[in-house]
């Protein structure tokens, strides 16, 4: 018999944290570039927004630094993390946008300490590798879902669709039940350094099932590219018996890309053991075609069910998914079967 990999272990099992209420202070935390400091308008944008849904922002010490690529040093951003874990005010870590290199705080993180205040954690694309590190290592279920510099700080404000999705999910501590199809889909650029503007919204394309089927398990991934990289390291993601999530970025980000990592992936084992792929938009509607034969020739060794369309990632409006969490996908119907936060005490209002 062939050994499983290092990286092939059971995880913890799930930990749900307490859900986000009205009034609570959530930390605004920089693990990876440093677009809060860069554009202090569209943040405090982004900031309202959260106030006007009745959150509480608070940055985080480091939160506007700019490096070259990063917020500031590891030690900086390590920092952020393990003070808005450690503090019981805060209830919740919103990641202020993705960027690059966060896995540079994977071997610097205090686990025990994030395991012992567990909170809503949300974040996407490069986020991907925060995600993946703390559930592996705590169980936490953590949240696949909008940034402040990107979604919450929308002119002039967040798509409703996304905000709606995000209190429903991080405050409602019932299975969420299936993922919103919206009516529109958002692809034209924002001027971050501008004063602002409406962006055109268009017909949102049909779902694509390349496989179909009816399969339930536990809710994982994150953004493609990100993944990949974490290949043959210590914090390779584990698919096993997961309904994978996987996105793509926006361009210089192509499908020939999403081909590629894909089959690293593959030649890795990471698909051995997978109960279905689930795609979140790719940028443009001419990369689901691409898209689509990507999926078709480098997993044609597996036959699980697979599907391209829901509103994840890098689009808009955008989805929050609990990842740890079991989910059901049933043909173009992807269903959140459990609950991802579990109810304050009582006292507290909802929305």
């Amino acid at each position: 018999m062939t050994p499983a990999p290092p990286w092939r272990h059971p995880a913890p099992a799930p930990v749900l944290p307490p859900a986000l209420a009205p009034g609570d202070v959530v930390a605004v935390v920089s693990p990876a570039a440093g677009a809060a400091g860069s554009y202090p308008a569209r943040l405090e944008r982004g900031l309202q927004a959260l106030r006007d849904v009745g959150l509480r922002p608070r940055l985080a010490k480091n939160a506007l630094a700019t490096g070259r690529w990063t917020a500031g040093t590891v030690e900086q951003r390590v920092a952020d993390l393990h003070e808005a874990f450690a503090d019981d005010e805060v209830r919740g870590v919103l990641c202020a946008i993705g960027g690059s290199l966060s896995a540079q705080l994977l071997p610097e993180l205090d686990y025990e300490l994030i395991a012992a205040h567990p909170k809503v954690f949300c974040g996407y694309s490069d986020i991907s590798t925060l995600h993946t590190a703390i559930r592996a290592r705590t169980g936490l279920v953590t949240f696949y879902g909008p940034s402040i510099m990107a979604e919450w700080a929308e002119y002039p404000a967040p798509l409703r669709e996304t905000a709606e999705h995000f209190l429903k999910v991080t405050g409602t501590a019932a299975p969420a039940g299936p993922v919103p199809r919206p009516e529109r889909i958002v692809r034209e650029g924002a001027d971050w350094g501008g004063p602002g503007r409406v962006r055109r919204a268009d017909p949102v394309p049909p779902v694509e099932v390349l496989r179909p089927g009816r399969v339930s398990g536990t809710l994982t991934g994150g953004c493609l590219p990100v993944l990949r990289r974490l290949v043959g390291t210590p914090w390779q993601p584990d698919f096993t018996d997961g309904i994978v999530l996987l996105e793509t970025p926006q361009a210089p980000y192509s499908m020939v890309n999403a081909a590629e990592d894909l089959l690293t992936m593959r030649l890795a084992g990471m698909f051995e053991g997978v109960r279905a792929v689930v795609f979140g938009w790719p940028y443009t509607d001419e990369q689901i075609p691409e898209l689509g034969h990507a999926v078709t020739e480098m997993l044609a060794s597996h036959d699980f069910p697979v599907v391209i369309g829901f509103p994840s990632g890098h689009t808009s409006p955008m989805v929050t998914l609990p990842l740890g969490v079991r989910a059901t996908l049933d043909g173009t119907t992807f269903s959140l079967d459990a609950p991802a936060v579990v109810a304050r005490p009582a006292g507290g209002a909802g929305w």
